[in-house]
């Protein structure tokens, strides 16, 4: 009796974790991609000297943008309505990580200009 107690236990335990590992999995278990993107801007009189036009990536990414201006400003990214001040002269960093698909300006609130748009696919 006690053997046939242990074995059925096993079995249950095998069956339950072979069940588990085989389990269909939607986009949703997936986990995010283990990716950085680098983005670094150049600003000068209220102009994008250096950086690039448009940031291509996916839902889950970190996004890391450095962007060095000569004037005091603002960068606001829309539609994570987030912003990052800007001094002048020295180097700003703006980091997040990336949770909304879509197209996103990022720009320069004060100077109103767009430095680049933000285009993020879902995985």
């Amino acid at each position: 009796m006690r053997r046939s107690v242990i074995f059925i236990t096993a079995n249950v335990v095998v069956l339950g974790g072979l069940a588990w590992v085989l389990a269909p999995r939607s986009a949703n278990d997936a986990p995010a991609p283990d990716k950085t993107v680098h983005a670094a801007f150049v600003v000068r009189q209220a102009k994008r000297v250096s950086g690039p036009p448009v940031i291509r990536t996916q839902t889950g990414a970190h996004l890391q943008i450095e962007v060095e201006s000569d004037r005091d400003d603002e960068l606001h990214l829309h539609g994570y309505d987030r912003s990052w001040p800007l001094s002048a002269g020295e180097l700003a960093s703006a980091s997040l990580v990336l949770d909304r698909a879509g197209r996103f300006a990022l720009e320069l609130h004060h100077a109103d200009i767009e430095l680049t748009t933000l285009e993020v696919q879902p995985q």
